[in-house]
């Protein structure tokens, strides 16, 4: 067998010593424009651009143009759809002027006045509203988020700047914390507005209290069945047994009827409809039952008391054959504080001549003689049941109730003997059921 001649490897450095081949056209095959297995590789034809540099550079500006043209289209679409009216609602730089009359609610917040100004016209933009005050309201202010409540006359022409400002306390304007006690009447609200905290003057208080008109802008249910109902003529306020007992904040600089419309609010909150429904059901007016429930407030020293003093005048009302009168001191004490500037320590008879007088005139005074607090009025609405017609206040505060007359008599001596032991601590509170715990303290 014949041995095949040695080929020589030739390195990739080193020449070749092959002579090009020749394709069949008769053409040389150039080493580098062969592929590794011999193929030809073709060259991509020169573009156009590269055969006429003048032609690329027009196209390339076109292209700039445009670009630039497009910017500009977008950013004055842009100015005109947003740039400008935001602006022109931000400054009110061409407004048509028209005054709008607008309410704050008590505690609004920004999306509340937000919502208010928008929908009445002062603003176009909410949301850049809330921004601009968020950006621009001092933080460490006193007054930061804080929006006067109350009733507004405001220009389409104000800008953002102006309308935060309109709803902002002065610098001179406090913040004040103002308490009133349970059984305040309303002579005493009114010196402790203007004597003690500088709030309004007491002709402005009592117009606002016996002529203001609520129903015109408060609509109150409350006073518009009073005007319904009618009230008596020896009656000293409108709106006694209304100011509703709590601690309030109000500014320094509040007017009159601001003042009695936060009392007035809390109340209408606290007088649920089901107590309504209730006191109709059982043929009284709310009015009445706001008259009971201020004549315990005052007799009941402790709250433990509040459902026995109610049912004694509730006993008496419902047999107002028998028991005509419903004999309260307190409501002789009212008129005397009312009419006199003061309130006398204890009762020394009960011949004082006024209407308020439940010695000498049958039924309920003509009104209220104190403002009462909540637990008066829900045992004013709600009595326990008992036999009781008659009390007398003992010597620890207590009371001692009785059912008959001469009961009643023989617990006045030992009153005045101290040997008398209050009902509560005699093992039994007179119930038709006496199974049900009090509390000792108001």
């Amino acid at each position: 067998m014949n041995e095949s001649p040695e080929k020589k490897e030739r390195t990739p450095s080193q020449p070749s010593d092959r002579k090009p081949d020749m394709t069949r056209t008769g053409k040389a095959v150039i080493p580098d424009e062969a592929g590794g297995d011999g193929e030809v590789k073709k060259k991509s034809p020169k573009s156009s651009d590269a055969k006429n540099p003048f032609i690329g550079t027009i196209i390339g500006a076109v292209k700039g143009i445009v670009y630039i043209t497009v910017v500009i289209v977008t950013g004055v679409a842009l100015a005109f759809f947003f740039v400008i009216p935001v602006g022109n609602d931000i400054f009110a730089l061409v407004k048509d002027e028209e005054v709008i009359d607008v309410t704050i609610p008590e505690m609004a917040t920004l999306n509340d006045v937000a919502d208010i100004f928008y929908e009445n016209g002062l603003i176009s933009y909410p949301g850049i509203f809330k921004i601009y005050c968020e950006f621009t309201e001092n933080k460490n202010s006193d007054f930061y988020g804080v929006y006067l409540a109350g009733d507004y006359s405001l220009s389409t022409t104000l800008n953002y700047s102006q309308l935060l400002e309109a709803l902002k306390p002065s610098s001179e304007v406090t913040v004040v914390s103002v308490t009133i006690p349970e059984g305040m009447t309303t002579d005493a609200i009114i010196n402790l507005f203007v004597d003690e905290y500088g709030i309004g003057t007491k002709e402005g208080f009592v117009e606002a209290i016996n002529n203001y008109d609520w129903g015109e802008d408060y609509n109150y249910w409350f006073i518009n069945e009073l005007e319904q109902t009618g009230w008596s003529e020896d009656r000293f306020y409108r709106l006694d047994g209304y100011l509703f007992p709590d601690t309030y904040f109000f500014y320094s600089d509040a007017t009159e009827v601001e003042v009695i419309s936060k009392l007035l609010d809390n109340f209408d909150s606290k007088f649920e409809e089901s107590y309504r429904n209730y006191v109709a059901s059982v043929g009284m007016t709310v009015d009445e039952a706001i008259t009971l429930a201020s004549m315990i407030q005052t007799e009941a020293k402790y709250l433990s008391e509040y459902a026995l003093v109610s049912s004694v005048f509730h006993n008496r009302l419902d047999h107002a054959d028998s028991y005509p009168t419903l004999e309260s001191d307190a409501t002789i004490m009212y008129a005397m504080e009312h009419n006199l500037g003061s309130r006398p320590e204890t009762l020394t008879g009960t011949e004082y001549d006024s209407p308020y007088n439940t010695y000498k005139h049958n039924g309920l005074p003509p009104g209220p003689i104190c403002n009462p607090g909540y637990n008066a009025i829900i045992y004013a609405i709600y009595p326990r049941s008992t036999n009781y017609y008659y009390f007398v206040a003992n010597n620890d505060g207590y009371s001692v109730f009785s059912e008959t007359k001469s009961e009643h008599d023989q617990a006045i001596e030992d009153v005045r003997n101290g040997v008398a032991i209050s009902t509560l601590f005699q093992g039994g509170s007179g119930d038709d059921e006496d199974d049900e715990d009090y509390d000792d303290e108001e």
